[in-house]
């Protein structure tokens, strides 16, 4: 298996247009960036840029994950509807 992302000679939408149905995640970006550049400001080591950077891209990847994994459930709870739509939903209670 190859870590090496799949390579396209189309080119890509920027950032911004990416992130347009996704603002929390374009917003978390943007406190990322941000928190770099005040790490900066303060005169923090590398080492410990890094690690608040780190930190946050951390994050951010178990924020997607969960974005992705409730879009994943409801779409699986729609096409259960639509093929079977007698099918009652139970979900996990809280």
């Amino acid at each position: 298996m190859s870590d090496e992302l799949p390579r396209s000679n189309k080119p890509k939408p920027s950032l911004e247009t990416r992130f347009a149905s996704r603002p929390h995640v374009y917003a978390r970006l943007q406190q990322i960036a941000d928190m770099m550049d005040e790490a900066i400001a303060q005169g923090c080591t590398a080492d410990e840029a890094e690690a608040r950077a780190m930190e946050q891209i951390q994050q951010l990847g178990r924020e997607l994950l969960t974005d992705w994994g409730q879009a994943k459930a409801e779409q699986s709870v729609k096409q259960m509807q639509q093929e079977n739509p007698l099918a009652i939903r139970h979900i996990k209670k809280k």
